[in-house]
């Protein structure tokens, strides 16, 4: 009998042996022909980040009843980056039962506390669909009717006015808190240089936006010149008042310091070799400058930072990328003095600037958190 039960076990394992060789001779080329680097892409958009998405979808599931409970005091809207920046959040299978707008951190700032939300739309594709547009800031609104404030992040508030989709309050524009943050940044780069903002040329790259329009009125009665570099200033360079117009990235190298506003980090590529030796620049872009851009501003001689409000009151659960827990961008410094102080501030930005001070904001300049 035991003869019998060795003599089937050995006749089983040679058989399944011999299967296992012929489907390993058939399946061999195939897999040979396979995309495996196109695979493990694939793989890696599915599963990272897998704690993060996995967050995200769990507090969506649960989202329309939570929503009831919650009185937030402002919201910040947001949004992601690229499709790149999208992936380091969720992977394309949470993306895929994500609602319009969903939670994504929450913000304490002494007794009040707001709540971030997002679209999962770039800013280049709410850019180019007024619809998609208007149906964040609605969706927005309609889930918190009785929010006080409601700040919009980086080129949000400029895609709402390109796109002629208008902002009524509680909405604010983010140009008086961005204004103040990054006047208070372009004074922090003449006192590295160990001057006076009179003394100082100072150039404003991407002066010709929403944002930088409005920040170069200010900066030009302060600073001795300013270089105010952007491509909608087409034709001859001309000068106004101290302020140089121009299209031409050359002119950047009268600056002894460098206010970047442009729409990503990407597009200070051109500036690069026209960078004076020990400039220094305050990176206020969104996506910030890459690694590769900024280590060749420092090849140059140049002193890269990021610019931000600073204030230990503020914790931010996850922190904004980016930005350290007690940083927060001039858009979000825009909804927190609106709500400490009304919307009487808006008025005017000097009026937006003194209520900032007195409730104890700063501007802060540090070296990027992703520097590797």
């Amino acid at each position: 009998m035991t003869g019998i039960i060795l003599a089937l076990t050995v006749g089983l394992t040679v058989a399944l042996s011999d299967v296992l060789l012929l489907s390993a001779a058939g399946v061999a080329p195939r897999a040979r022909a396979v995309d495996w680097p196109g695979f493990w892409s694939w793989w890696r958009l599915q599963t990272r980040p897998m704690g993060k998405g996995a967050a995200i979808a769990s507090i969506n599931a649960v989202w329309p009843p939570l929503r009831r409970l919650l009185r937030p005091d402002y919201l910040f809207v947001t949004y992601p980056g690229t499709e790149r920046h999208k992936r380091l959040y969720f992977p394309p299978w949470v993306e895929r039962t994500l609602r319009p707008v969903f939670p994504s951190g929450v913000i304490r700032f002494g007794r009040y506390w707001g709540l971030i939300v997002s679209g999962v739309a770039t800013a280049e594709t709410l850019e180019s669909s007024p619809e998609r547009m208007r149906a964040l800031l609605d969706e927005t609104r309609g889930q918190f009717p009785g929010v006080e404030v409601i700040a919009l992040a980086g080129r949000l508030p400029g895609v709402a006015e390109k796109t002629g989709v208008g902002l009524e309050p509680p909405f604010i524009h983010g140009n008086r808190g961005t204004v103040c943050a990054m006047a208070g940044a372009a004074r922090e780069l003449a006192r590295l240089l160990g001057k006076r903002p009179a003394e100082v040329t100072i150039g404003l790259v991407g002066s010709g936006g929403f944002i930088g329009s409005r920040l170069l009125a200010s900066l030009g009665g302060e600073f001795s010149r300013v270089i105010a570099l952007d491509p909608r200033f087409e034709g001859d360079p001309s000068e106004d008042g101290g302020i140089l117009y121009t299209d031409r990235p050359e002119d950047l190298v009268e600056a002894e310091a460098v206010v970047v506003l442009t729409a990503r980090g990407t597009d200070t590529a051109t500036m690069v070799r026209h960078l004076a030796p020990g400039a220094v620049v305050a990176d206020d872009t969104h996506p910030e400058i890459p690694v590769p851009i900024r280590a060749a501003m420092e090849q140059r001689g140049a002193i890269v930072l990021k610019a931000a409000m600073a204030d230990e009151r503020i914790r931010i659960l996850p922190r904004i990328p980016t930005f350290r827990a007690d940083d927060i961008p001039g858009c979000l410094l825009e909804a927190l003095v609106v709500v400490q102080r009304g919307s009487e501030v808006l008025e005017t930005q000097e009026g937006f600037n003194a209520a900032a001070a007195e409730l104890g904001f700063r501007a802060r300049l540090a070296p990027h958190l992703n520097a590797a």
